[in-house]
C-alpha cells in the first residue's frame, strides 16, 4: 500500500503523513523495548500471567547432566548418640543435592541395592516414564530417568514406591534446584534444609520422636550456619513431612519468600512461612547487625530437632574454606559444607546384601488349590506367608484367583515378567489362567518380601479347572 492510497482511505493529508511516521515508530520502539525488558538477563523473576499454564524459556546453552542415585540401605547415627536403620539414596539421609539449569538435558541412572522395591519420583513436569512412580524398580535392579529441566525453583524428589509416607519417613528424600536460564537470582550465600520426620521405633508413629533438619536432629545447634552482615542469605527450604506441615521461622529479620519454591510466583514478605508437606520454599533474608539468631520450625517441630543457629559474621574470612561456586553468578554455595557434615555426623554403614531379586520359595509344602489369599497384614515384612497358601500345584490349563484380604494395595507379578496383575485393591480379585506347564515364582512388587510360587504341571486325576 503507497502513500496515496493511505491518504484516501483514511482521509489524512499528506502534510500530517510525517506525523504518522512519528506515531507508528513509537508504537515499534515501545514494542521492542517491552520485548527486551522482558527477555533481559538482569531482570529479577516475576509472577506469570493468568492465562500462563506455566512459563518456559529456551535455554541458548543447555548443558548434558548424569547423575547416579543408589537405593542402600544403612545404619546412621540420626541424632547425638542414637543409631537406626534407614533407607537412603546413596548412603545419606537426605540424598545428594541435584542442580543444574532450566533447559538441561538431564539424566539419572537409579541402582536399587536393596530387598525392597524403590523409585526416584521428582516433582515437576516429566513424561510417565520419568515420572517415578511406575515402574516399580526391584531389588537388584536398575533403571534410568531422562528429563529436561523445564521450571527454574526448588524442588523435591523421594521414593514413590508404596507405602510412600513409610519410603520417605525411612530417608529417601532429596533437594531439586532448578536455577533460571536467562533471569539470574540475585548474588546470595545459599544454604539448604529438608524438614523431616522420623522414629527409630516406629516410621509409621503419627508424631515422630524427631523432626530432623536434613536428617539429623538440631545439627545445626552446635555447627551453625553462618552468613555475613548485611549480605543477602538464600535458603532452599523443603517440607518433607507426611503430617505436620513445617511453619519456618527466622528470627530477627523479615523474610522474603518465593511460594512453592517456583521463581515465577510473586514474593511476598513473611515473618513465618508455612510449607506444606511436599512443598518447597525459596526464602531470602539479611542481617544488619553481627550475633547470634535462630531459625525454626514453629511448633513440636523445634523441640524435637528442627532448630538451628545463626551466627552473623562481620565479615567473611572464616568462610572462604567452606564456600564453593554456585550456579547463581556472584553468588556462594554453602551446600557442600552442608552435605560434608551430614556425612561426618551420620557416619553412615552400609549394608549390603547377597542374592538381591531372587524369589525361590523352598522348603514349602505344594497344596493343590486355585484359590491363594493376600492375607491380613501383608505388607508387613515379619509375616511369614504373605501368600496364602504360600506354594501351589496345579494342572495346565486352571485358573487361579488371588484375593487380596489386606487393608492395603498388592500386586501379583511373576518374576519374569510373564504375568502382572498391577494393583489389586483392599477385598479385590485376580484371576490368571495358566496354560503352560512349569514353575512360576511371583511377588509383589510393592512390598518385594512377599513371595509366591506356582508348579503348573500337566493335567491329571486331580481337576481344579
Amino acid at each position: 500500500m503507497d502513500l496515496l492510497h493511505i491518504k484516501i482511505s483514511l482521509n489524512i493529508p499528506m502534510k500530517q503523513i510525517p506525523i504518522l511516521y512519528i506515531v507508528v515508530g513509537v508504537i515499534i520502539g515501545f514494542s521492542i523495548a517491552f520485548v527486551a525488558f522482558m527477555q533481559s538477563p538482569n531482570i529479577q523473576t516475576s509472577d506469570a500471567a493468568a492465562s500462563d499454564v506455566f512459563p518456559k524459556f529456551q535455554n541458548q546453552h543447555p548443558q548434558k547432566l548424569f547423575y547416579t542415585l543408589i537405593a542402600q540401605d544403612a545404619e546412621i547415627e540420626v541424632a547425638k548418640g542414637v543409631m537406626a536403620k534407614v533407607w537412603t539414596y546413596n548412603g545419606t539421609i537426605p540424598g545428594p543435592t541435584l542442580r543444574f539449569t532450566e533447559g538441561d538435558d538431564v539424566t539419572v541412572k537409579f541402582v536399587n541395592k536393596t530387598p525392597h522395591a524403590h523409585t526416584v519420583h521428582f516433582h515437576g513436569t516429566h513424561d510417565p516414564a520419568n515420572d517415578g512412580v511406575f515402574p516399580q524398580i526391584m531389588p537388584g535392579e536398575e533403571y534410568t530417568y531422562h528429563f529436561v529441566a523445564q521450571e527454574a525453583g526448588l524442588f523435591m524428589y523421594h521414593c514413590h514406591a508404596f507405602p510412600t509416607s513409610e519410603h520417605v519417613r525411612m530417608g529417601m528424600f532429596g533437594a531439586m534446584i532448578i536455577d533460571p536460564a536467562i533471569r539470574p537470582m540475585d548474588p546470595a550465600r545459599e544454604y539448604f534444609f529438608t524438614l523431616s520426620e522420623f522414629d527409630p521405633n516406629n516410621t509409621l508413629e503419627y508424631f515422630t520422636k524427631y523432626y530432623p533438619l536434613n536428617g539429623y536432629a538440631s545439627q545445626y545447634m552446635d555447627n551453625s550456619i553462618q552468613v555475613v552482615k548485611g549480605e543477602l542469605v538464600r535458603f532452599y527450604v523443603i517440607g518433607i513431612g507426611t503430617v505436620l506441615p513445617s511453619p519456618f521461622h527466622v528470627h530477627s529479620t523479615i523474610a522474603k519468600v518465593y511460594p512453592s519454591g517456583i521463581l515465577w510466583n510473586k514474593p511476598y514478605f513473611a515473618q513465618t512461612h508455612l510449607i506444606a508437606n511436599g512443598d518447597t520454599a525459596i526464602i531470602e533474608v539479611k542481617w544488619d547487625e553481627p550475633g547470634m539468631y535462630f531459625i525454626h520450625v514453629h511448633g513440636i517441630q523445634e523441640e524435637r530437632g528442627s532448630m538451628a543457629m545463626i551466627e552473623v559474621l562481620e565479615n567473611d574470612s572464616s568462610l572462604l574454606s567452606k564456600q564453593t561456586p554456585s550456579n547463581n553468578k556472584g553468588s556462594h554455595s554453602m551446600i557442600q559444607w552442608q552435605e560434608d557434615l551430614i556425612k561426618l555426623l551420620e557416619h553412615p554403614e552400609i549394608i549390603n546384601y547377597d542374592n538381591l531379586g531372587e524369589s525361590t520359595i523352598i522348603d514349602a509344602k505344594k497344596i493343590q488349590t486355585n484359590n491363594v489369599s493376600i492375607v491380613k497384614d501383608a505388607w508387613n515384612e515379619d509375616i511369614v506367608e504373605s501368600y496364602s497358601p504360600t506354594s501351589i500345584e496345579i494342572d495346565s490349563g486352571t485358573t487361579v484367583t488371588w484375593t487380596n484380604n489386606d487393608a492395603v494395595i498388592h500386586t501379583v507379578t511373576d518374576t519374569k515378567k510373564t504375568f502382572d496383575s498391577e494393583f489389586i485393591q483392599a477385598g479385590g480379585t485376580w484371576e490368571h489362567t495358566f496354560e503352560k506347564t512349569g514353575q512360576y515364582d511371583y511377588l509383589c512388587t510393592l512390598h518385594p518380601w512377599m513371595k509366591g510360587t506356582i508348579s503348573v504341571v500337566e493335567e491329571s486325576s486331580h481337576s481344579m479347572k
